[in-house]
């Protein structure tokens, strides 16, 4: 009978994606249980007949991975985690995922992991916690890798990356710390919007964007405001110039200053809103201009709509479940961002 322990090939030097799978696998089927104490560096190197910095490279990549941890003076342990658990932390307060794209997106993923048999720990925001994210601290075991849903707030990223777990944000891409990210390409959206206005001889065009919450202050949502840059990049490609006095932080603010224009614009580019708020909107821009949404597939189903730059929640799905299982399997380089395309749909009257 074979030892596990054995090296991987008799006569042949094993690499260092070799022994990592090979050390992995041995502490997920409990060849290595939770808190013993792994094999020393040297040790290790005899086993696999491979050189010191080999295996010291193997057991940072461990480390990384949340497998095991190192006690000064003492050597490395096995950490005691959930084989198919993911953390999921979400930028609601709703204890269930609404009916929004990110919500949506939520509900899809839930159910592929449910169907792959990966659990997932879900944190929202709960009264305490900072108004942009669930307070790192009440996460006590975090899972195998980290799951972020419409979370977009730096120094809150930054805080879920310190657990040192693969992280995916899906909504943002982070700048200050090392994560996976599914983001909308909202460049392309704002000019898809901007460049079909243009050619129906609209000139005058305003922008009514999103606000997002931190420490109890509104401001611009990130991706609005990449949004806003693609308009503008395609009113210049016709020297058309952006008009200051048209661009809106959100639909409140362009209800409360349309009615100070000297001149109401003649298109306008918006987020696919309902409710009263986005009728008093329109109607103080003028009720008459030719309007862009920016808005999920969702809005392909209904019978009457406006022209639409559309992403699709089920390629961002089919995205974010690739990129955990290959973050969960770790077979590859650690971390990537990949954008979704947008696509302008006519409207339909």
């Amino acid at each position: 009978m074979t030892d596990a322990k054995e090296p991987l090939a008799a006569k042949e030097k094993a690499s260092q994606e070799q022994i990592y799978l090979q050390m992995r696998k041995e502490i997920e089927t409990g060849t290595f249980p939770a808190s013993s104490r792994l094999p020393s560096v040297r040790t290790l190197a005899k086993r696999f007949s491979a050189s010191p910095n080999t295996i010291s490279k193997v057991v940072s990549r461990l480390m990384e991975s949340g497998l095991c941890q190192a006690k000064r003076g003492v050597g490395l342990f096995v950490r005691s985690l959930p084989n198919r658990k993911i953390t999921l932390l979400v930028g609601t307060v709703h204890a269930e995922p609404k009916d929004d794209f990110y919500g949506q997106v939520e509900k899809r993923i839930a159910e592929r992991c449910n169907a792959d048999g990966i659990e997932l720990e879900r944190f929202h925001i709960q009264p305490g916690d900072p108004a942009y994210g669930p307070d790192v601290g009440r996460i006590r075991k975090p899972g195998r890798m980290i799951l972020a849903i419409g979370l977009a707030h730096e120094p809150h990223l930054k805080e879920v990356a310190d657990l040192r777990r693969p992280l995916l944000v899906v909504g943002a891409a982070p700048c200050r710390c090392n994560a996976s990210s599914i983001v909308p390409n909202s460049f392309r959206s704002g000019y898809l919007a901007a460049r079909h206005l243009v050619r129906r001889g609209r000139r005058r065009i305003a922008f009514i964007g999103r606000v997002r919450e931190v420490r109890g202050v509104a401001l611009p949502d990130p991706e609005s405001l990449k949004e806003l840059a693609g308009m503008q990049a395609a009113l210049r490609e016709d020297t058309l110039p952006i008009v200051p006095e048209l661009i809106f932080n959100d639909l409140a603010q362009a209800v409360q200053r349309a009615p100070l224009l000297k001149e109401l614009p003649d298109a306008v580019i918006m987020p696919d809103a309902e409710g009263v708020e986005a009728v008093q909107a329109l109607k103080a821009l003028g009720g008459k201009c030719e309007r862009v949404v920016l808005a999920d597939d969702r809005i392909l189903d209904k019978a009457r709509r406006p022209a639409a730059v559309v992403i699709r929640r089920d390629e961002v799905v089919d995205l974010a479940i690739g990129e955990l299982r290959r973050l969960l399997d770790e077979q590859t380089k650690t971390h990537r961002t990949m954008m979704v395309d947008g696509e302008l749909v006519e409207a339909v009257e």
